[in-house]
C-alpha cells in the first residue's frame, strides 16, 4: 500500500509540473507554431478579452515575453484587430502599484509572472498561461481557440 501511495503522489506531482500554466478550457499549443497567420478584423462584440499580468521592471520571464511577443509587430497587429488586450505591469515594490491593478491580481489569483488570462465576455476566466518562451503564433492560436465562447 505504501508503494502505491508513493507512486500516486509522484504521478500527481508530474502531472502538475507538466501542465503548469495550462489551466482552463483551452490548452496552450505544445508544438512551436512558426508559420505566420493573417490577422482578421473582428467585430467589437466578438473580440476576445485578454489580460497580461507582468512585471517588466524586475521579472526576467516578463522581459522575455515583452521583447519576444508583446513588442513584436505581429502581436501588436493581432492585439489591435482581434482581441481586447490589457497589460497590467506590477512594479517590484508592490506598494507602488495602482490599487486597481492589485485588485485585478487578487481577483484572478495571479501567483506568478507573467500570467496571461483569457476571459469570457462577462469577465470570467476561461484559461491561463503562465511563463514565457513560446513564439507569437502560439499565443495567437491559443487565444483564437477561445472564439467559440464569444459567439451566440
Amino acid at each position: 500500500m505504501g508503494k502505491f501511495l508513493l507512486i500516486m503522489v509522484i504521478a500527481v506531482v508530474c502531472y502538475q509540473v507538466f501542465t503548469l500554466g495550462q489551466g482552463g478550457k483551452v490548452g496552450f499549443p505544445n508544438l512551436v507554431i512558426s508559420t505566420p497567420t493573417p490577422v482578421k478584423a473582428t467585430p467589437p462584440a466578438e473580440k476576445i478579452r485578454v489580460i497580461l499580468f507582468t512585471g517588466t521592471q524586475w521579472c526576467p520571464a516578463c522581459k522575455l515575453l515583452d521583447s519576444s511577443v508583446i513588442a513584436d509587430p505581429a502581436w501588436r497587429e493581432f492585439a489591435a484587430q482581434e482581441i481586447r488586450f490589457l497589460s497590467i505591469d506590477i512594479p517590484a515594490d508592490r506598494s507602488a502599484a495602482k490599487p486597481n491593478d492589485l485588485t485585478m491580481v487578487s481577483t484572478y489569483g495571479v501567483r506568478a509572472y507573467p500570467t496571461m488570462v483569457v476571459l469570457d465576455a462577462a469577465g470570467k476566466e476561461l484559461s491561463r498561461q503562465v511563463g514565457s518562451g513560446a513564439p507569437v503564433e502560439n499565443y495567437k492560436e491559443w487565444i483564437r481557440l477561445h472564439a467559440s465562447f464569444y459567439r451566440s
